[in-house]
C-alpha cells in the first residue's frame, strides 16, 4: 500500500451519511488502514449512531456533513452507501459544501453518495470523486491490492489514468467535459 508524502500529511474525515454501520470493527480497521497510509484521520461524532436503518437521524446526518464542509479535511470519505441521503437534500447547505471544496475538500464515495455528488455538481459546480467507501472498502476483512494505490494516487494528484474493461479491438476514446457519473 503506497503512503502519501509524510511531509505533507492531509486531513481525512469519515463520516456516515447514509446507512448504519453493522459494527464499529471496520471503522477502526478503516481509520487505522488510512493512517498507515499517511493520512491524518478524523472520525465524526456521530459515524456510528444508529436511527433505524440509518447512520443516525436526518437531523445528526445533516449535521455530520455540515460538520465536515465546515472543517473543510482534505478528503471527506463516506463511512459506507446504502440508501438515506435523498432524505437530505433540500437541507443541505449546498454554498459550505462547495466553500470545502474550493478549500481543497475531496468528497469520496459511490452509492447513496451519489446524490449528494449530483446535488453538488447541479447547485454549485463543484466536482467530487467517485471512490471507495472507509468501511465498506477499508474496513473490509481483506484489502483488495488495487483500491489503496489507485486511492492514494487520485488523493495525491498522481492518477494518470482509470482503465475500463472494453470490447476486443477498442482501440480508446478521447474526450473532454463534466462527467456525472452513478454507481
Amino acid at each position: 500500500m503506497k503512503g502519501l508524502p509524510h511531509e505533507h500529511p492531509q486531513t481525512l474525515t469519515i463520516y456516515t451519511p447514509s446507512g448504519v454501520l453493522p459494527t464499529s470493527a471496520g471503522l477502526k480497521l478503516a481509520a487505522k488502514r488510512l493512517k498507515a497510509c499517511g493520512f491524518e484521520v478524523q472520525v465524526d461524532e456521530t459515524a456510528s449512531a444508529k436511527h433505524q436503518r440509518f447512520g443516525g437521524s436526518d437531523e445528526q446526518r445533516l449535521a455530520a456533513i455540515h460538520r465536515v464542509a465546515a472543517a473543510a479535511p482534505s478528503v471527506a470519505l463516506a463511512s459506507r452507501g446504502g440508501y438515506g441521503l435523498t432524505r437530505l437534500l433540500d437541507a443541505i447547505d449546498w454554498p459550505l459544501l462547495a466553500r470545502s471544496v474550493e478549500q481543497g475538500t475531496r468528497w469520496v464515495g459511490y452509492s447513496d453518495l451519489t446524490a449528494l455528488q449530483m446535488g453538488m455538481l447541479a447547485h454549485t459546480k463543484t466536482p467530487s470523486w467517485c471512490g471507495p467507501h472507509a468501511v465498506d472498502d477499508f474496513g473490509r476483512e481483506t484489502l483488495d491490492e488495487v483500491t489503496p494505490d489507485c486511492f492514494m494516487e487520485a488523493m495525491s494528484g498522481e492518477l494518470e489514468a482509470v482503465g475500463f474493461k472494453t470490447e476486443a479491438g477498442f482501440d480508446g476514446l478521447s474526450v473532454q467535459g463534466v462527467l456525472w457519473g452513478a454507481i
